[in-house]
């Protein structure tokens, strides 16, 4: 075995609040559902988010997950992005980078490749 299954996980203030931001607002399909804890997945992008209790309740909004797009997946997310229209941000992270912030503030980065990666550009430079 040389793959890890790895999943992040994001704490959230109110986990009802969050379902229905994750399901209803992005899209993401709730895979899972136990006691404050859940799964959420998108195009095979899961996301476990945990709402916070007395040890964490310092935790959300802190969370950031990294998805590297191919040239063929970043087509299918902007379609999505346009169709559900969903709030996103550019920034530079290195390169123009685009961010979905979740109700808690926690952020999802999308690195898009080669010519997608102009469009980014040119929306970080006000075009």
């Amino acid at each position: 075995m040389d793959n890890f299954y790895a999943r992040s996980v994001f704490f959230v203030k109110d986990a009802e609040r969050s379902i229905e931001f994750y399901t209803r607002t992005l899209g993401f399909a709730l895979d899972w559902y136990n006691d404050g804890v859940f799964q959420v997945s998108l195009h095979g992008f899961e996301l476990i988010l945990n709402q916070t209790g007395p040890k964490t309740k310092d935790r959300p909004g802190h969370g950031r997950v990294f998805v590297g797009l191919e040239e063929d997946q970043a087509g299918v997310l902007r379609q999505h992005i346009e169709d559900k229209g969903i709030a996103t941000t550019v920034v530079n992270w290195g390169n123009p980078t685009l961010v979905i912030r979740d109700v808690d503030e926690n952020e999802l980065f999308f690195w898009y490749s080669g010519k997608e990666r102009a469009h980014l550009q040119a929306r970080l430079e006000g075009a």
